[in-house]
């Protein structure tokens, strides 16, 4: 996809979303291989989200495809956009921090204060004083990641199934 209209953002990549990251690089690395192997021609973009040929998704395409999947299996309607609002509304309600949830998403002290109905000389006022560090976005994310991914208790092991005193061809029925 093409570059935002924001500012380049610096995001952490939590433990849980870690495989996904190392997934997709080696699925950019197999079709950039595929391609040049064939003679054609890879678009190094750095793009992390691209076409096999590395040149930039269409971001109506992107939507569109969303959207086939949606109605492939039948479940109710629901924009790509959307989903970010998800996860704003969920990384909020988790962490209660209005303002970090905002600096993830990329929206300014501007932004943000306009969007409240306060003042719009935010930036100017509070950029001094405001820097949400990147461990802050990380405690953010890890928290919002943890809750989509949780783990399973590992068992202790003195909970571990005791052995039948008799075999199963023992058990009179």
């Amino acid at each position: 996809m093409a570059p935002t209209k924001s500012n380049d953002r610096i995001l952490p990549i939590t433990e849980e979303t870690l495989p996904y990251f190392l997934r997709q690089f080696d699925l950019i690395e197999r079709q950039k291989a595929l391609i040049e192997a064939s003679g054609g021609v890879y678009y190094d973009n750095k793009l992390f989200i691209a076409k096999p040929d590395g040149s930039p998704q269409r971001r109506d395409r992107m939507s569109a495809n969303f959207g086939q999947l949606i109605r492939h299996l039948e479940m109710p309607h629901i924009r790509f956009h959307d989903l970010r609002h998800t996860a704003a509304t969920n990384m909020h309600q988790l962490t209660g921090d209005f303002y970090t949830v905002g600096e993830i998403l990329g929206h300014t002290l501007k932004g943000i204060g306009m969007s409240l109905g306060i003042s719009t000389n935010l930036e100017a006022v509070t950029a001094q004083y405001v820097n949400v560090r990147l461990e802050r976005k990380k405690a953010v994310l890890e928290t919002y990641h943890k809750a989509l991914h949780p783990q399973k208790p590992t068992p202790d092991k003195g909970s571990e199934p005791k052995k039948a005193k008799k075999k199963s061809s023992e058990i009179e029925l």
